[in-house]
């Protein structure tokens, strides 16, 4: 993908959730189980951990009760007010994952759900592995997840509007018609924001962790609901 398109679809992704964040939010004021024990089992009290695209700081509670030291961070402003708001206790920034405005070796654990799937382009999301281990201590772990959106899930959920519309999207990258990468599309919000995703398999997670130099200590299929699953890696910074 160029970089020029790359750019514009990062900048499309944050102005949307910016316009619709009191909605999205309203979605999202839980943590899965599985996400909640896998958590669990790589922080710990005192640990200082980083929440890369905390949303609406959903994951707070859930640090605070472990007694980590929890910074979130967010590119949608709105987004971060949303936290702030919900969570006065909590700390709370709008800063880039590409650009993450933290020294190296910050923070003993890093977590980040249902980012990366929006970020386009191989270089661009090389990136955020590298930026995330950056700001890892030695030893420190990152727990990264993206929503499952391969075809078996699609069709598992019978959502046959996504479907075609994926194939459809695949069909025109090939024909050289669509200026994305293959896995690219789009999936609306409220049938009126695009949303750029990018559909993952778990090799996929597992190469570009190794490309940032992490170890891989764990990866698989976290079921969040009866139609749903993300895929996850738990990689350990040398």
């Amino acid at each position: 993908m160029e970089k020029n398109i790359a750019d514009e679809l990062l900048e499309q992704t944050r102005q949307n959730y910016d316009s619709f964040a009191e909605s999205f939010s309203r979605t999202r004021d839980y943590v899965w189980p599985e996400f909640k024990k896998l958590i669990g089992g790589y922080a710990k009290s005192g640990d200082k951990v980083l929440d890369i695209g905390c949303g609406n700081g959903r994951l707070y509670p859930l640090f605070q009760e472990i007694g980590a030291d929890y910074v979130g961070a967010d590119n949608s402003k709105n987004l971060i007010g949303i936290a702030q708001n919900k969570f006065s206790t909590g700390k709370f920034i709008v800063g880039d994952a590409l650009g993450l405005p933290f020294a190296d070796g910050s923070f003993d654990a890093v977590v980040s759900l249902a980012v990366v799937h929006h970020i386009p382009s191989r270089e661009y999301r090389q990136k955020f592995f590298q930026e995330a281990a950056r700001v890892l201590k030695p030893g420190g772990y990152f727990i990264a997840a993206a929503w499952d959106l391969w075809l078996a899930t699609m069709f598992g959920n019978r959502q046959w509007k996504r479907v075609k519309g994926f194939l459809k999207t695949q069909v025109r990258i090939a024909l050289g018609l669509e200026k994305l990468d293959f896995g690219d599309f789009f999936i609306p919000w409220q049938n009126q924001y695009p949303r750029y995703h990018h559909a993952f398999g778990l090799n996929e997670l597992k190469n570009l962790a190794k490309f940032a130099g992490f170890e891989i200590k764990q990866a698989g299929i976290a079921k969040v609901g009866r139609r749903e699953q993300n895929l996850y890696i738990i990689a350990r910074k040398a």
